[in-house]
């Protein structure tokens, strides 16, 4: 046996003494986890457009304060900056739903039936539209911003105990919605054994984003816009709880859990208007 054959053999069926079976769930799990490093650096780095960054600094208005990155876009005003924002919106959203869908992109790797390449290229397809749906759904909070009076920033610097408390509440009754519980269960449902081509896979891949858009419309549309998107802790705290409430055996128990937290917080801020950790202005 040649040495490059006895290399290929190793790789077949594990590596070296550790004996790690690199199959293609294996590799789909392992790319998975990759992007994700890669969305988190490239935002903890600075590495994505922020359309209307130095007027915002100019303005005193920390990256972090509700409804910031909208006010940066709409005073931009173009339509490069919708993009650069949607661009933004995109990896920030890639960052946090990477974990929750890495069991789903294994066991849909799992499912195909096929050879290796068929696998790798169903699965890039489905999320290549995947992605692409989550980018788009920027366009959300900026229609948020659009109709409120004084936009997302203005609207909760003026109203913070109302829209805070407001958001926590409807974030809490989506939660416990029968809409959202039903969503999640399909979410969280087996796949059945397929071989979807390019055109069917970027179909899935489509309806699942959607489907994953209106799961989380609560902590992603709701709350994160007017506690600040650019809040690394509410990133990394939202990114737990969308991740955990799809384990099939107990993320409904947790979807339930934070909607009674978030609805009781929010009655709690609306009745009692305690003080809030959120700045509007950066500190001198």
């Amino acid at each position: 046996m040649s040495f490059s054959t006895e290399i290929a053999d190793r790789m077949r069926h594990g590596v070296g003494s550790f004996g790690i079976d690199f199959d293609r769930t294996t590799t789909a799990v392992v790319a998975m986890i990759g992007l994700d490093v890669l969305w988190w650096v490239m935002l903890y780095n600075g590495n994505v457009p922020m359309p209307g960054m130095m007027w915002l600094m100019d303005q005193g208005v920390p990256m972090a304060a509700p409804g910031a990155m909208e006010l940066g876009v709409f005073h931009v005003g173009t339509f490069g900056a919708v993009v650069g924002y949607v661009s933004m919106w995109g990896v920030m959203m890639w960052a946090m739903m990477h974990p929750a869908m890495i069991r789903f992109t294994r066991e849909y790797v799992a499912a195909y039936e096929g050879t290796a390449v068929g696998a790798t290229t169903a699965v890039t397809a489905f999320l290549t539209s995947y992605h692409l749906v989550w980018a788009l759904s920027g366009v959300i909070p900026l229609g948020f911003h659009a109709i409120l009076p004084g936009g997302i920033y203005g609207f909760t610097q003026a109203h913070t105990h109302l829209v805070i408390g407001g958001v926590l509440v409807l974030t809490g009754l989506y939660q416990l919605s029968s809409f959202k519980r039903c969503r999640l269960r399909a979410c969280c449902a087996r796949i059945d054994p397929h071989s979807q081509d390019v055109v069917a896979a970027l179909k899935k891949g489509f309806d699942h984003g959607i489907s994953c858009v209106l799961i989380c419309f609560g902590p992603f549309f709701l709350l994160m816009p007017f506690f600040g998107e650019m809040n690394f802790f509410w990133m990394i705290a939202l990114t737990g709880v969308v991740t955990i409430e799809r384990l099939p055996d107990w993320g409904r128990e947790l979807a339930i859990a934070t909607g009674i937290v978030a609805l009781v917080a929010g009655l709690g801020v609306l009745v009692f208007q305690p003080d809030l950790p959120i700045a509007f202005t950066m500190l001198m």
